[in-house]
């Protein structure tokens, strides 16, 4: 019995390579891992407020409503507004076990075969996986390299057509870091609401930003309708609790029949985890306390990744402004390695020391390059890049 064509053809690099590293590991190697970003794989701890809040809750483990319980919408909803100052209620969100869960339940509610969703170039890989696995044709737009990767407008221009329905913003960027400035989000604004597409931005990197004014499309979205993404593995360092969130803004109701399309789709899984999802919006204020030293922690740990990077000829890269990946560019030597994939595997295979090639974040964009999360504490840093080092000489 065959998989069927439409997982067959999924493909997520991140975990891809992972599971290449794990058999290294199983035979007793010590690998450095650079792929991931799971801060609590470091030294990084769930704040306390959510670790209390989860002992208080440990006991309610009812079924909550299928879109998650009130209680939690609210505190999400009242969170929201402070925060962007954007009028929005519990009606209008949706908890999501993940970020990841959010795509799947809005692109298999949104999306019919056939149609198209604009995607940043070079992209989070799930967006392209997920949009394939829903029959749709997935179109990669420029983010401009020489521009700290900021969106190239006229490309998204060019590539939008009558079957566009979904433009995806990932704003801070994953895999570059990048952060799109207000004047950037206000074009994008303008020109899909000249169509019938819907935006969709990822902004759960939104308060890990190191330099730069952060601006949410949320903020900025007027008529032009939209869906939000959020949640708590990165901010609030909880990516093993699967908790996020999503919203929509829709002044004129486009999304009214969609919406409930993904709300029908929770109804099938019954219930989110009901005492995490309480705990974890205990830890939403517009100020999270752990933050301040979080934040000093990953500029140190960028400022360090750029200088070591600096040290190695044929790699050049843009200072991420954001989160906690860096994207540069190799200058590849094609009788050593034919490309980004190949240089990757063979660094792992010798030196033990585990990235993410490029394109695998799209071949159009992503190719000749690497992502690297710079989480890890900054021996851990050195002695990977050094590896490098030795191994691109």
């Amino acid at each position: 019995m065959q998989v069927s064509e439409r997982i067959g053809r999924i493909e997520y690099a991140i975990r891809d390579v992972q599971l290449l590293a794990n058999k290294l590991i199983e035979k007793g190697h010590d690998v450095i891992q650079f792929n991931i970003g799971d801060p609590i794989k470091f030294d990084f701890e769930v704040p306390d407020v959510m670790q209390n809040a989860l002992i208080k809750y440990k006991s309610d483990g009812y079924y909550s409503e299928s879109i998650g319980d009130k209680f939690v919408r609210d505190k999400i909803a009242n969170y929201e507004r402070n925060k962007q100052g954007i009028d929005i209620n519990s009606s209008d969100i949706i908890y999501f076990q993940g970020v990841s869960e959010g795509i799947f339940f809005t692109f298999f509610s949104f999306l019919n075969p056939g149609d198209r969703i604009l995607v940043p170039g070079p992209s989070y890989p799930a967006y392209k996986s997920v949009g394939e696995a829903a029959d749709a044709e997935v179109v990669a737009y420029r983010c401009i390299e020489e521009e700290d990767w900021i969106p190239d407008v006229d490309d998204i221009r060019s590539k939008l057509t009558n079957k566009t329905k979904i433009v995806v913003l990932i704003n801070p960027n994953n895999p570059t870091g990048a952060v799109y400035s207000e004047r950037i989000l206000r074009e994008i604004r303008d020109l899909v609401g000249e169509t019938d597409a819907v935006i969709m931005s990822d902004e759960i990197y939104d308060q890990l930003v190191f330099e730069g004014n952060y601006k949410s499309f949320s903020s900025i979205a007027a008529d032009v309708p939209a869906v939000i993404f959020n949640g708590f593995s990165k901010i609030f360092l909880a990516p093993g609790w699967r908790a996020a969130y999503g919203f929509k803004l829709d002044n004129h109701d486009k999304l009214e029949n969609v919406w409930e399309g993904v709300k029908k789709l929770c109804r099938i899984r019954l219930s989110p985890n009901t005492p995490i999802s309480k705990a974890a919006v205990m830890g939403l204020t517009k100020d999270p306390p752990h933050l301040f030293d979080v934040k000093r922690k990953l500029k140190e740990r960028r400022d360090l990744v750029i200088k070591r990077l600096n040290e190695i000829d044929r790699i050049t890269t843009t200072t991420p402004k954001a989160a906690f990946y860096i994207f540069p560019k190799l200058n590849l030597d094609a009788t050593k390695w034919k490309n980004d994939k190949e240089f990757v595997l063979e660094f792992l295979n010798e030196k033990k020391t585990l990235l993410v090639h490029g394109s695998g974040f799209g071949r159009e964009f992503g190719q000749d390059h690497f992502r690297l999360v710079y989480l890890a504490p900054p021996q851990i840093i050195n002695t990977g890049l050094q590896r490098l080092k030795e191994f691109y000489i």
